[in-house]
């Protein structure tokens, strides 16, 4: 192996993204401006509030966290900068110790650096950031990203109007493989049962008012990467839940708490952030099934029924003490669920119930679903590699991961998938294609069992085709083009490790 492929192999492994181009590219670079011709030519007046940035991380790519900071220095108002604060949550990476402490007191002294003594995880390393923090308004950044033109300004005129306004700006796109710079359409945040962030389209009768270009959207959730927040208003309205670990979850509890009391969360279609998205977390598990437990006893009400309807595995595990989250609830006189659903999401559609007629169970953990046809059965082709899925072990493997392999054009069993009536994939019309959304989230084989972690369709963007999982609400993808590469979900994107296609015979 060269010096390029394996230097190339190695960032992809640390990062999941191509450090080996990151690192040959400038920490300033041009990027084009992807907002509309209109947001181009707003002005929003003095007297905006000055902002604290604060941007967390952990073992985060030197190249790629400078070039963060760099383009909030670059494309900020500096009087609109009261200050950037870097958390290191614990790394022990060689760069980001000795060589980011002289790089940031040689050129930028203003940025503030703090380590952690510990590992805190995402969620309790913002709160410390936040502790930190003297600006009027709060801006929390992945240290993965590049700010666009004029960002900053509009999250900031709307935190003027009103100071429970939180403000999102649109998440463009950083490709982890080229580091190109690509467009995100607008959309919303929503959520599924399972407790899963998700992209929502906006209707098409939103494009038909007037100024629909760059007026602030109204948003269920939000990513949580990156928001702007009045800084004593996130105080007051009880930070983050500092009993959950690591990450995730917790966008979807500060979401459901700023409408529940009080607050409005916004999308700002003038404010554009690059966002690097990952097919994959390098940096160890997370804490995502605790924490949707304590976001949904202390939010949801009676619909956490529809939480353990979607995940029954969530009914018996422990998630700590939610008595000071349920004692804030009552304190702030926060709303109802149904009043959320009703008032913020009523596009939301509850699960059907479990049809018992429609699933035999038989012997312990054997499950047949009855009246399933075969749509089509052929390779299940990765077109970013030319390569073809199949069982990391055997197709009779429960559990088994799934990797890609040198295509074999024949009727081999162990390549061969069956597209059914059900909406699933079966390798070998044996177990079925599963998403496990508690770890990875890795794609694996299971008992077919007609539940949503088993549900895909197909759909197309950019050419793209992509396995869809309306379940997680997140799309398949390869981590990597060379045998071997295991199969995960992530963010839909129209990337080409997302590009499946069922080549039939």
């Amino acid at each position: 192996m060269g010096l390029k492929p394996r230097f190339r192999f190695r960032g992809f492994h640390l990062h999941s993204f191509n450090q080996y181009l990151s690192d040959k590219l400038s920490c300033v670079r041009p990027i084009q401006d992807t907002r509309h011709s209109t947001c181009q030519r707003k002005s929003y007046g003095e007297n905006l509030p000055k902002a604290s940035i604060v941007i967390c991380y952990h073992n985060e790519a030197f190249s790629v966290l400078l070039r963060t900071v760099y383009s909030v220095l670059n494309r900020s108002p500096l009087h609109l900068i009261h200050e950037i604060i870097l958390i290191d949550d614990f790394s022990n990476l060689h760069d980001l110790h000795q060589n980011l402490t002289v790089h940031l007191e040689k050129y930028l002294p203003k940025v503030i650096l703090k380590r952690t003594s510990e590992r805190l995880g995402l969620i309790r390393a913002r709160v410390f950031g936040a502790h930190l923090a003297t600006g009027e308004v709060l801006i929390f950044l992945d240290s993965h990203c590049e700010v666009n033109q004029m960002w900053i300004e509009p999250l900031l005129a709307r935190i003027r109007e009103s100071r429970k306004n939180v403000a999102v700006p649109i998440m463009d796109i950083i490709n982890a493989d080229s580091f190109l710079y690509e467009p995100s359409s607008i959309v919303k945040g929503g959520f599924n049962w399972g407790m899963h962030y998700r992209w929502d389209s906006l209707p098409k009768s939103y494009y038909l008012h007037p100024g629909a270009e760059y007026y602030p959207i109204e948003s269920p959730t939000m990513a949580g990467g990156l928001f702007a927040m009045d800084r004593a208003y996130f105080h007051e309205l009880g930070e983050y839940d500092t009993g959950m670990d690591i990450w995730g979850g917790e966008n979807l509890e500060l979401s459901f708490r700023i409408w529940m009391c009080g607050g409005r969360l916004e999308i700002i279609p003038c404010s554009r952030v690059g966002h690097i998205f990952r097919s994959r977390r390098p940096y160890g598990g997370d804490g995502f099934l605790k924490n949707s437990l304590r976001v949904a006893h202390v939010w949801m009400d009676g619909y956490i029924k529809y939480f353990f309807q979607t995940c029954p595995s969530a009914v018996n595990m422990d998630y700590g003490n939610i008595t000071e989250r349920q004692a804030l609830r009552k304190k702030l006189n926060c709303k109802s669920f149904k009043w959320y659903l009703d008032n913020i999401y009523p596009e939301q559609t509850l699960p059907a119930a479990v049809d018992s007629n429609a699933v035999i169970r038989k012997k312990e953990k054997e499950v047949e679903i009855i009246d399933v046809k075969t749509r089509r059965k052929g390779l299940l082709k990765h077109m970013g590699s030319g390569l073809c899925v199949q069982s990391e072990r055997s197709i009779y493997d429960k559990r088994s991961l799934l990797t890609l392999a040198v295509c074999e054009p024949s009727e081999d069993k162990n390549q061969i998938w069956y597209e059914t009536s059900n909406q699933d994939l079966r390798l070998a019309n044996t177990l079925c294609l599963d998403v496990n959304t508690t770890v990875g989230p890795f794609a694996r084989l299971m008992h077919c069992s007609g539940s949503g972690s088993q549900i895909w369709t197909w759909s197309t963007k950019d050419n793209v085709q992509m396995l869809h999982n309306p379940s997680s609400g997140q799309c398949l993808v390869a981590v990597g083009t060379e045998p071997g590469s295991q199969l995960q979900t992530t963010t839909c994107s129209s990337h080409r490790l997302q590009h499946f296609v069922l080549v039939s015979f």
